[in-house]
């Protein structure tokens, strides 16, 4: 029972960085469907065994949140939009919970991190294509994206498996095996510079920090081969992203100089002015839009995880996330080079990427979050420790 609902959370990892990707009439999306799949049979194993691992503080706090942003029903500006956040949350500390229940081990955590690399690898793919066949195309010839995509979520979705890609690289016994997880960085960064978000793009850069940060004293011979893979890499995307797409990249000075932040710039400062006005609880959880109607005359996201923590589930909700991700951050200095490294630079994309984008109810978030989570073992009666990574050459 174990391997079954080990293999149905691989599963639903691995069509994860489909979400609103491949949407089936009337039943939903693809990642929905097998979620629920994963979810029934992970809790028939919970209850199978008997036993439920103590939970982290991350998850206390989590579950906390998800408590806060159900009981803000009562005073919501949209009480309909609050309770299928709320509904959304739940599914999604129920997805966390389960990767702490079944991903218990180094080995099994890696595999779901190769999942998600798969999975995306199958985003970036068809990315390419469309761009190739000139479908799907966006902003006429600036924008690409897949299918259904929003083309800001598929340059954050491909950019987490850059540093997944790479850590899952050095994990590996074989150089081949090695090279294989490697081979997604030139395909996720071509892809991330087609879709030309800016966002995405900075994030990016921030995720491949992690190549020159664990390259340490590998021998020469390996670093040679390693700087001219990523050389290789930038000089195929320049050729390959059209001029269009790094024009509209180029553009990201500028834009910030003048305050205007890809037109987010009002939404959020119509939203730090529904903030003050209710700065403790908020508006409610998912009534962002509500709320700043009346200002933009149309109900915008927030493009922004803090603000709409801020201006949804208010101070009590903003510190309890915060709570969430320090009970994730702290733990890491405790963890093996690499694993530590690659924790760091994952963290740091993901609040890179959460600055300007609406990633709260998305599940690549949480999916993070809760594979971080998981790489601490509690052990009865002792110090937190974390489970050694086996790796291949790696710096002291």
């Amino acid at each position: 029972m174990s391997k079954a609902a080990f293999w149905s959370l691989w599963c639903f990892v691995f069509v994860l960085p489909w979400d609103k990707f491949i949407v089936i009439p009337v039943l939903g999306s693809i990642p929905r469907l097998v979620g629920l799949v994963a979810s029934a049979v992970g809790v028939v194993h919970v209850l199978a065994q008997r036993r439920v691992r103590p939970l982290s503080w991350f998850h206390v706090f989590a579950v906390l949140f998800v408590l806060w942003s159900g009981v803000s029903a009562f005073w919501s500006m949209d009480p309909q939009a609050t309770g299928v956040r709320f509904l959304t949350y739940l599914q999604l500390v129920v997805l966390v919970w389960l990767i702490w229940e079944i991903a218990w081990s180094p080995e099994r955590q890696r595999a779901l991190l190769q999942a998600y690399v798969l999975g995306v690898s199958f985003a970036a793919v068809v990315t390419l294509h469309r761009y190739l066949s000139h479908v799907a195309i966006v902003d006429v010839t600036t924008r690409f994206t897949a299918l259904s995509f929003n083309v800001n979520e598929l340059g954050m979705t491909l950019m987490l498996g850059l540093p997944m890609a790479w850590y899952l690289s050095f994990s590996q016994p074989h150089q081949r095996l090695a090279w294989m997880w490697r081979l997604y960085i030139p395909l996720g960064v071509t892809a991330i510079l087609l879709t030309a978000s800016r966002g995405a793009f900075l994030a990016a850069l921030v995720a491949l920090a992690i190549i020159p940060w664990t390259l340490g004293r590998l021998r020469l011979r390996t670093k040679v081969a390693l700087y001219a893979f990523c050389a290789g890499t930038l000089l195929a995307a320049a050729q390959f992203v059209p001029e269009t797409s790094w024009e509209r990249i180029a553009t990201i000075r500028s834009d910030v100089d003048a305050g205007y932040f890809g037109g987010r710039g009002a939404i959020w400062k119509a939203g730090l002015e529904v903030a003050q006005e209710h700065p403790v609880a908020g508006v409610g959880a998912g009534a962002y839009g509500a709320a700043v109607e009346q200002t933009l005359f149309f109900g915008w996201g927030a493009h922004s995880v803090p603000l709409a923590i801020l201006v949804e589930n208010g101070i009590v909700g903003l510190l309890l996330l915060l709570g969430a991700v320090a009970a994730v951050t702290t733990p890491v200095k405790h963890l093996p080079p690499l694993q530590r490294r690659f924790s760091i630079v994952l963290l740091l994309a993901v609040a890179v990427a959460s600055l300007s984008g609406e990633w709260e109810d998305r599940k690549a978030f949480w999916f993070v979050f809760g594979v971080l989570a998981a790489q601490v073992v509690y052990r009865p009666a002792e110090k937190r420790v974390s489970p050694a990574v086996p790796v291949r050459v790696y710096p002291r």
